[in-house]
């Protein structure tokens, strides 16, 4: 097989290949590659080796060099391989991706009334159900563990046990383990118990039990960690350390990193048994902690993670692997380089309590230096939840509120990404909490681990708000683990652990699973028998990989690091290779792999070089150039391929190795450029002494000459001299002033390299020597390059205009919301322009909209929509316009009072003819109320006033009388304030024993914007006060 490269340019290339589509019949699917080329390409798409077309349903958008093809209302007859082929001159190249078109699914049946009562679950005929299903434990090296499962399901299942997703015969020997199976009895089941006799810390991982029969399969997974048992107590960290290894066999190897950038060491072990894998820090063992992570890779490695670097991680880090047989030591010594600039104080670890606040505080060389806050790597911006101060050096960030996720990594960074770091422990129920986020591969296993404070508590498990099934969850002491075996993308969400008030949250993310990719072509060889050509053969891949695919060949010109594609081939064979696809005459390697939609293959170089050489001709040729004085004059060719070649100025060959160069000092200036196939030579602002100059250009079967021809200016430009920069706001009067030497002399303008068109937008005016152009009113879209430009000469203005700046209307001081559960909240904000852009923030996060929360634009009123509102909904929220910010502060409660005030029996003694106030506070404006006296409710009248302002009631006695000593009630729903008045002639003596007079205040808020909401029977949202 011969492949050409053609006659110039280089062939297509993929740089993104179209990826594999699924969707549901009725709906849109599209196909996306980027595909270069030297011209660039023509592509088609085929599929079933023909060429299709446009049509209603069938679009080919192309935007650059990224082509696609758009598929609208998919129908199952679409489903199949469709292919992107790319040509020009050069070469051809293609890529494939499948398309693949679902049913969509049935709609359910309804179900069917029945007077019996539901069989129990797997008592029937179907897939298995777990009944019982495994626990999680954590136990020392020795003991014995045992896992117990049942399930049911006719026929009956059949139940196996996995660690890791491996079977237990290829993990351990047969002598460490049994497996018991229960009865076979089918109202309870059946059960299969795995007794581990003897743990080892390797036993520790995910055991999975799975059941299986003809109706479906079902798992159910738990988590077991061995522990090295605590032989000595702790020693003191002031004293040298016992030595717990052996001494080093060789000397360790030397990491750098850079102050604030993590470390990852990683350790392979084998041996049988399996070793057991102990890290080790200066000769102490090591813990994992906030910025030390241990765990195992999906290959088996042993990986230890320093995160965030500091000075204290200097020094020996040893991963210790030991067995039966023996042990062995792997160790590298850690260096930590310190940046030149450095904070003066840095951050210190800091603890807190739960619903309590913590200060970070660290100073910085300069007050001028400014800095940013980090929680590990997510920026934290100013809000009420995390407040950020500047004191001259000193830089202060405040948590309030805290929540067991505030547990974790703080960093203060300066430019430069120097930064200071330091762990916040927030102390509380939970004293582990979820990582962030946690990636999982699909089919993989998932397992979450927190540990509270008390043991014994009952947590709860939840994604998405649902409860999680009691199957998957697991309690043993003070640790609470949750057991996903072979997860799905069902499965992905936000995963929270509640235990009361206090609950830790992170995002399971769930991946695709990857496909191996093919294997490597076979028997490579290299022919040189003919001149100037290259034959190369080579076999299929064994074994040959299920989907298509194709071969891809490459080059390397000998002495660069670069491999550039030649080719892309679909057969398994030969292609010779001619000079004329290689850009410059040298000595080349080869080499080729397989590609498919799962990957590529590792390459295979062919043995040995060949020595190219490029034949070149003239596509076209150097012309004549006309210029005025001070102008640069430029000379250009293109040619058939890409070739070196050299350049003449009257007969002296000028440097090609500098990008400008000199012809003799104080002389004509030049620039020499290549770009694939053009060559240019720029002569810089020639001369009239340089009119006549012959230029030449020679490189191997080329040769051309052209003259250079100097033309006086009959103008020249009186101002500007030099370039202008102009910066204007929209809707502002532009007017730009060029003046030339002569009077009414013709100019013309430019915008952008294009010539101007007048209109009522953008007017051209003369005046004698003075050319304007003016904008009446500015637009964003004016902004741009203009040009004044006459015979020979030309003016240059860079315009800028802007938009101003955005500002905010309403509100215009901090707004506090108050709402109970299921009220719908509402938040709005006001621009000064309808298309000013309005961001949302709450607790220092961004918002984006979701079922919870509703983000409405009507014109330049903005809103934010909590419809039915919860306490966890609640928060400091910022409305973000340009540099402005209007603040809202969200309290969602749930009602357990109406009450406020007073909390307990109010005594009240006054003397006849008094006024007397009685105050009750409620936690609603519009609630009503009910005053009764000694049972009996009170009517209104001169001598009883009623009064109701905000949230206050008052029962007003403006003359108090011997008649109305009694006890006062305020009712409201089940609750009431009692208050009991004395009436006497004149007031008793201190030494009475029922003077005990209760005063009744009632404290005035600060004065601010607040809102109140209201539920059934009707939803509303209140004004202001």
């Amino acid at each position: 097989m011969k492949a050409d490269s053609g006659d110039q340019g280089s062939p297509p290339c993929f740089l993104r290949f179209p990826r594999p589509v699924r969707v549901v019949s009725g709906a849109e699917a599209e196909l996306k590659c980027v595909v270069l080329g030297e011209p660039p390409p023509t592509v088609v798409w085929e599929k079933g080796g023909q060429e299709l077309l446009a049509s209603e349903r069938l679009s080919f958008p192309e935007d650059g060099a990224e082509h696609g093809l758009l598929l609208s209302g998919a129908l199952p007859t679409d489903a199949g391989v469709y292919v992107c082929r790319a040509r020009n001159a050069a070469g051809e190249a293609y890529a494939a991706a499948a398309v693949t078109v679902l049913e969509p699914p049935a709609p359910e049946p309804e179900p069917q009334s029945s007077e019996c009562p539901p069989p129990p679950p797997g008592s029937g005929e179907g897939a298995p159900v777990f009944l019982t299903g495994p626990q999680s434990q954590w136990v020392l090296r020795g003991a014995e563990v045992v896992l117990t499962c049942r399930a049911g399901g006719l026929p009956e299942p059949k139940l196996y046990w996995e660690k890791d997703g491996m079977a237990l015969d290829e993990v351990w020997d047969s002598s460490h383990f049994k497996l018991e199976p229960g009865g076979g009895a089918s109202d309870e089941g059946a059960s299969l118990t795995l007794r581990i006799l003897a743990a080892r810390l390797p036993d520790s991982g995910v055991y999975v039990c799975h059941a299986r029969n003809a109706h479906g399969h079902a798992q159910a997974g738990a988590l077991l960690q061995v522990h090295q048992p605590q032989e000595n107590p702790p020693q003191d960290p002031d004293e040298n350390p016992a030595p717990v290894m052996g001494p080093l066999k060789c000397a360790p190897k030397t990491f750098w990193v850079n102050e604030g950038k993590h470390a990852k060491f990683r350790c392979y072990v084998m041996g049988k048994p399996e070793p057991e894998i102990e890290w080790h820090f200066e000769g102490r063992p090591l813990l994992p902690d906030r910025r030390r992570l241990m765990y195992r890779d999906r290959d088996g490695g042993f990986v230890l993670k320093v995160l965030y670097c500091q000075a204290k991680d200097h020094g020996l880090y040893v991963c210790a692997a030991r067995n039966s047989a023996g042990q062995t030591l792997s160790a590298v010594q850690l260096h930590v380089k310190e940046p030149r600039l450095r904070f003066t104080r840095p951050l210190q670890d800091v603890e807190g309590r739960e619903h309590g606040i913590v200060v970070l505080e660290c100073k910085v060389p300069n007050s001028r230096i400014p800095t940013a806050w980090f929680r590990e790597d997510q920026r934290l911006l100013p809000c009420r939840k995390y407040e950020q101060i500047e004191e001259g050096t000193v830089r202060r960030l405040v948590i309030h509120k805290l929540k067991a996720d505030d547990d974790g990594v703080y960093l203060c960074e300066m430019r430069g990404r120097v930064r200071t770091v330091a762990n916040v422990t927030v102390k509380g129920p939970i004293l582990k909490r979820l990582p962030r986020k946690l990636d999982v591969l699909e089919g993989e296993n998932a397992v979450l681990l927190v540990e509270t404070q008390e043991a014994g508590v009952r947590g709860c498990w939840s994604r998405d708000g649902e409860e999680l099934p009691d199957t998957c969850q697991s309690s043993c002491g003070h640790m609470h683990a949750l057991v996903l075996p072979g997860v799905t993308r069902e499965d992905a969400g936000e995963v929270t652990f509640s235990l009361g008030n206090s609950r830790t949250t992170t995002l399971l993310r769930v991946k695709c699973v990857r496909y191996s990719p093919p294997g490597p072509p076979v028997m490579v060889e290299m022919f040189k028998g003919q001149k100037n050509k290259v034959l190369l053969t080579w076999k299929p891949p064994e074994p040959p990989p299920e989907t298509s695919f194709i071969y891809r060949l490459e080059r390397q010109e000998v002495g660069s690091e670069d491999w550039i594609q030649c080719f892309s081939i679909d057969k398994a064979g030969a292609v010779e290779v001619p000079g004329d696809c290689v850009p410059t005459e040298g000595d080349y390697h080869f080499r080729i792999c397989t590609v498919s939609e799962h990957g590529r293959s590792p390459h295979v170089v062919f043995n040995g070089s060949a020595h190219l050489v490029p034949t070149a001709r003239l596509v076209s040729g150097l012309e004549d150039v006309q210029v005025y004085d001070g102008e640069d004059a430029v000379f250009s060719l293109d040619l058939s391929a890409i070739i070196q070649g050299s350049w003449f100025l009257n007969g002296e060959q000028l440097k090609s190795d500098e990008p400008e160069g000199q012809v003799e000092p104080g002389a004509l200036r030049y620039r020499i450029e290549q770009k694939g196939l053009q060559h240019r030579l720029i002569l810089r602002a020639v001369k009239h002494q340089d009119s006549g100059a012959l230029v030449g250009f020679t490189c191997p079967g080329v040769q051309d000459s052209a003259a250079l021809t100097i033309q006086e200016s009959p103008v020249h430009i009186l101002s500007p001299q030099d370039k202008v920069s102009l910066t204007f706001t929209t809707s502002e009067r532009v007017v730009l002033t060029c003046e030339l030497s002569r009077v009414d002399f013709p100019a013309t303008w430019y915008k952008d390299g294009q010539k101007v068109e007048e209109s009522e937008l953008l007017v051209v005016k003369t005046d004698g020597r003075k050319h304007r152009l003016v904008l009446p009113e500015a637009q964003v879209r004016d902004s741009g390059e203009f040009e004044c430009r006459t015979e020979g000469v030309s003016a240059f203005f860079s315009v800028t205009v802007q938009d101003p700046p955005v500002r905010i209307v309403d509100p215009q001081e901090h707004v506090f919301v108050h709402a109970i559960t299921s009220e719908c909240v509402r938040l709005t904000c006001e621009v000064d322009r309808e298309d000013a852009a309005v961001h949302w923030y709450k607790d220092g996060q961004e918002v984006e909209e979701s079922d919870v929360i509703v983000l409405e634009n009507e014109g330049p009123h903005h809103r934010l929509v909590l419809p039915a509102a919860r306490p966890c909904h609640g928060g400091e929220f910022q409305c973000v316009a340009g540099d402005q910010r209007a603040y809202f502060t969200v309290t969602i409660t749930d009602i357990s009072s109406w009450i406020v005030y007073p909390s307990g029996k109010v005594y009240v003694a006054a003397v006849r003819l008094e006024r007397v106030v009685l105050t009750c506070e409620l936690c609603r404006p519009w609630a009503e109320v009910r005053w009764t006296k000694d049972g009996e409710e009170v009517v209104e009248s001169p001598a009883l006033l009623l009064e109701k302002e905000d949230t206050i009631r008052r029962l007003v006695l403006p003359s108090v009388r011997l008649e109305d000593s009694g006890e006062y009630l305020c009712e409201i729903h089940d609750e009431m304030a009692s208050f009991t008045i004395t009436v006497t002639e004149s007031y008793q003596s201190q030494d009475s024993p029922n003077n005990n007079p209760e005063l009744c205040v009632l404290l005035k808020k600060p004065k601010s914007r607040r809102f109140w909401s209201r539920l059934p029977p009707w939803r509303r949202t209140a004004g202001a006060e």
